[in-house]
């Protein structure tokens, strides 16, 4: 990891701006700690802190008419995204996903702070691939018997951060980018000959399909957002905030997925692709989006990290943004590199021409 943020300093670009970047992601961070309070008249708070309190609505005080006690997110719910439990197959589904993740989520951060290429390193790697088998199929199940089939009285007494048509939209974009990337993480090969995806193969064309399917359900997810958003007040509810919030922070689906189907498209038509450089991106955002997911019940969460009734929403996008830059910033040029060689890549490392899968001779 060490030699990553080296890799950055050396760059010219990237150093001129990498000490603002940082105190940028340290303020946003102390942003995240300040005490919760509504109280604006005659405060003898900073403007700072003043300004911050406009956005101050969360999962537990939605409205000026709407708020709930604390025993809606300690009674009777899941351990960590503080949701209603309900019938027997739900409450399975759940706790497993959480049985599975925690492993899941503890060696991505391993392969990504460890030294990449090394045996260690895809031994790691090809139980990620199984592991990832269990969390995604996993999450997909939750989140179909989630938005699709719960009773709504379930949530009367305790609120969710989506409703559920939202969650159908939104969280459903989540998933397929996220399998998008996945796949394209675990299933193309890396440098092991014998495991290398040819183009044009199966695998290419399952995931090709994939990345345009997972685009239109971006696109569906941004027109609903769109769609309520003209419908609300301004700084209303914390329906009118939730909207602008998933607004930012799904911004990168549509990026991470238009940049995926740019590279295999390429790949189709040269019949070229750097296998390396296209799992290092994906294998990123692979892990920017299983983070994702757990900065966004974290941020959202007024039972294990924050007092109650939670974070405003300028400080929830501190905690989920902040982390994430981290994530990217040391990748981010590297992957824009593999991006815009794709269409004049001529070569796969050391392999002759003939030693490329689908190679064009």
């Amino acid at each position: 990891m060490p030699e990553v943020f080296i890799a950055i300093r050396s760059c010219s670009f990237l150093n001129a701006w990498y000490d603002k970047i940082m105190m940028l992601c340290l303020a946003l961070l102390a942003v995240a700690w300040i005490k919760p309070e509504r109280d604006l008249v005659c405060s003898p708070e900073p403007l700072v802190y003043r300004v911050l309190q406009i956005a101050m609505w969360s999962r537990y005080n939605e409205s000026s008419s709407q708020s709930w006690p604390v025993s809606a997110h300690e009674e009777g719910v899941t351990p960590f995204s503080r949701y209603p439990l309900q019938d027997t197959f739900y409450n399975t589904l759940a706790y497993s996903h959480i049985v599975f993740a925690v492993p899941y989520l503890s060696l991505i951060l391993w392969q990504f702070l460890a030294t990449k290429g090394t045996p260690d390193h895809v031994q790691r790697g090809l139980v990620l691939k199984w592991l990832a088998l269990c969390v995604v199929g996993g999450g997909w199940m939750l989140q179909i018997r989630h938005s699709w089939f719960s009773d709504p009285k379930v949530f009367e007494k305790h609120p969710v951060l989506f409703s559920l048509p939202f969650a159908r939209s939104f969280v459903s974009a989540f998933g397929t980018s996220t399998v998008v990337s996945a796949l394209s993480c675990y299933l193309l090969g890396v440098k092991d000959k014998s495991r290398l995806a040819p183009a044009k193969g199966t695998r290419h064309l399952i995931i090709l399909a994939a990345v345009l399917a997972s685009l239109a359900v971006d696109v569906n997810a941004y027109v609903y957002i769109i769609q309520h958003l003209v419908k609300l007040p301004a700084w209303s509810s914390y329906g009118w905030e939730m909207l602008w919030e998933m607004t930012v922070i799904g911004s990168v689906f549509p990026l991470y997925d238009g940049l995926n189907a740019f590279v295999l498209l390429t790949w189709w038509h040269t019949g070229n692709l750097n296998y390396v450089e296209h799992h290092v991106m994906n294998a990123v955002w692979t892990m920017s989006k299983t983070c994702a997911a757990v900065l966004l019940f974290s941020a959202h969460d007024a039972h294990w990290f924050w007092p109650h009734p939670g974070l405003g929403l300028f400080q929830r996008w501190a905690v989920q943004l902040v982390p994430q830059l981290l994530i990217l910033l040391p990748y981010l040029l590297r992957i824009f590199k593999h991006v815009a060689a794709a269409p004049s890549y001529q070569e796969y490392n050391a392999l002759s021409p003939r030693e490329v899968p689908g190679r064009k001779n």
